[in-house]
């Protein structure tokens, strides 16, 4: 299973790397090598989705298998539907991610004709592919230097991200640009944000998760 993390991981920097050139390439007027990165993303990013869904998928199972071990030799005293509903708030933040890059590169993709929109969205699911690298190299440095991991360092991605689309509007608002694209991206994050913080430990959630694993 380790090389699906692998095979995950590559595509995404690949991915990332392709969006980060992009603009260059609009400002150097290479429209022709724009599109025809554009168009090579149409088979790299099913294979970041189909990757990372096995990641996650085999992140689940693999917790349930753990605890219901765990059980089977009187470690733990859990039931099924408990072992379910951990499993199920385990994966919460790396399913968000999921569908949060999920949804912001397919509204860039529709909305490809409209260059700030698609420029918008793209910008926000680079942010969002960028999340879970930052809070691991948090979380590592937190461990270095022996501090306490709290709410603050949990959630300073997520927080972070935040702002940065919060100044993308202020930006495209002193542009005298739409702010329409910014603003509807903020809205699909912070919608995020409250899932994360209010369902991961409800019925709800478990039969969500249920449903798509």
């Amino acid at each position: 299973m380790d090389s699906i993390y692998h095979i995950h991981a590559f595509f995404m920097l690949l991915w990332v790397a392709m969006a980060i050139i992009q603009p260059f390439l609009i400002q150097q007027k290479k429209t022709t090598l724009h599109r025809l990165i554009g168009k090579a993303s149409y088979f790299i990013m099913p294979l970041v989705f189909i990757t990372g869904y096995l990641v996650i998928r085999h992140t689940y199972y693999t917790h349930i298998s753990s605890k219901a071990e765990q059980v089977a030799k009187g470690l733990s005293k859990l039931t099924p539907e408990e072992i379910a509903s951990k499993a199920a708030a385990n994966i919460d933040i790396g399913l968000m991610y999921f569908i949060w890059l999920f949804t912001f590169y397919l509204l860039a993709v529709i909305n490809r004709k409209k260059i700030l929109f698609h420029a918008t969205y793209m910008f926000a699911a680079i942010l969002i592919i960028l999340g879970p690298t930052v809070e691991r190299l948090i979380y590592n440095l937190v461990s270095f230097f022996d501090w306490p991991y709290n709410f603050v360092f949990q959630n300073a991605v997520l927080f972070s991200i935040l702002l940065l689309l919060l100044a993308l509007i202020i930006y495209q608002q002193k542009k005298g640009n739409p702010i329409k694209p910014a603003s509807i991206a903020l809205c699909i994050y912070v919608v995020g944000i409250l899932v994360l913080f209010f369902l991961p430990q409800t019925f709800i959630w478990q039969l969500f998760v249920e449903l798509i694993m």
